[in-house]
């Protein structure tokens, strides 16, 4: 956490694919000394799951490891 404030530029939405499975997200302008990462958000949009023991992307175990989009989980 930090208590520092920034303005960030945010760009137009990009097509993601991570490991087959993708969805679009709007682009954060980070400074150019750090790495580009994917954060929470994506992944769980993506259904993915960090497995930090085998440093890995799982499918989401509560899915049975299969993608659910939830905005049509309901229909």
């Amino acid at each position: 956490m930090s208590n520092i404030v920034e303005t960030r530029r945010v760009f137009s939405p990009v097509d993601l694919e991570i490991m087959g499975r993708s969805a679009t997200f709007d682009v954060v302008e980070i400074p150019n000394e750090l790495p580009n990462i994917v954060g929470q958000i994506p992944l769980e949009a993506l259904d993915w799951v960090v497995d930090t023991k085998n440093r890995k992307l799982i499918g989401n175990p509560e899915h049975g490891g299969e993608w659910v989009d939830e905005e049509f989980a309901s229909l």
